[in-house]
């Protein structure tokens, strides 16, 4: 029934504007303000009642126009941007909230890396600073091992007798100014067992935080890629989603000379 009164207002409509057109072409016709405003009203009328949703129809083509990056994003420039900097595939992408969730990391990996390597290396030197002062003993370019020989026996003569005792395979060291160490007090022994293991431990998590900035790497460049798959496959699924829709329009103005009335379809495909 709807769709039957709207074609005999279109008719009526087109007839109304045969006759305009000839009263106009008889007698020129000067508009006012208030023509104007009621050709305007008129417009308007048969916009929204007689063709209810087109503003809608159009706010939904252009939202869809401005939400969706109609460019494809190349998966391999997502890939290589994440590998380069986690997070940048996922901006690259457009998935701004995400990156900054990357970067973050990155950031704190990195700065977390930098302050225990830091603080390790003083700890270090106050090992060794250490060692020379309460136990005269050299460490400089010394190894691992060797700082846990020096603070686990008491001197270098408990080393070669009790040491070599249970482990012969450890070399007889010469006391000699490179090898001497000799401990005052077992609290001295102590502090310095203390000083050479919050060393090794800001050294552990400087390595730990290595590892997590390659393992964030790895998560950006796949989540980088997913994401640049999904909003390809969003476009392309975009590019039909409006598929048969038609838009229309349909401007009144009797009082114009050139065209009262004009009426547009236009399908997308």
């Amino acid at each position: 029934m709807q769709t039957k009164i709207s074609i005999i207002v279109v008719l009526i409509t087109v007839l109304a504007s045969v006759i305009t057109t000839s009263a106009a072409e008889a007698v020129e016709l000067k508009k006012t303000p208030l023509q104007d405003k009621l050709a305007s009203n008129i417009s308007s009328f048969y916009n929204e009642q007689i063709f209810p949703g087109l503003e809608e129809f159009e706010n939904e083509i252009n939202s869809q126009r401005s939400s969706d990056n109609t460019e494809k994003k190349s998966i391999v420039k997502a890939a290589l941007y994440s590998a380069l900097l986690p997070g940048l595939g996922e901006y690259y992408v457009g998935n701004r909230s995400k990156a900054r969730v990357f970067f973050a990391i990155e950031a704190t990996a990195w700065l977390g890396y930098l302050s225990h390597k830091v603080y390790g290396d003083w700890k270090e030197d106050d090992l060794i600073r250490f060692a020379s002062e309460y136990a005269d003993a050299n460490l400089e370019g010394k190894s691992q091992e060797y700082q846990d020989w020096v603070g686990f026996y008491d001197d270098i003569d408990q080393y070669n007798s009790l040491g070599r005792v249970q482990d012969q395979d450890r070399p007889y060291l010469v006391d000699n100014s490179e090898n001497h160490w000799r401990w005052q007090s077992d609290d001295d022994k102590a502090n310095y067992r203390n000083l050479k293991n919050s060393s090794r431990e800001a050294f552990r998590r400087a390595n730990f935080l290595v590892g997590l900035a390659v393992v964030n790497r790895i998560v950006s460049i796949i989540d980088a890629v997913r994401d640049a798959k999904r909003s390809n496959s969003e476009i392309k699924d975009a590019d039909f989603s409006l598929v048969g829709k038609i838009k229309y329009r349909l401007e009144i103005n009797p009082f114009s000379n050139n065209r009262p009335v004009s009426f547009a379809l236009v399908a997308r495909f």
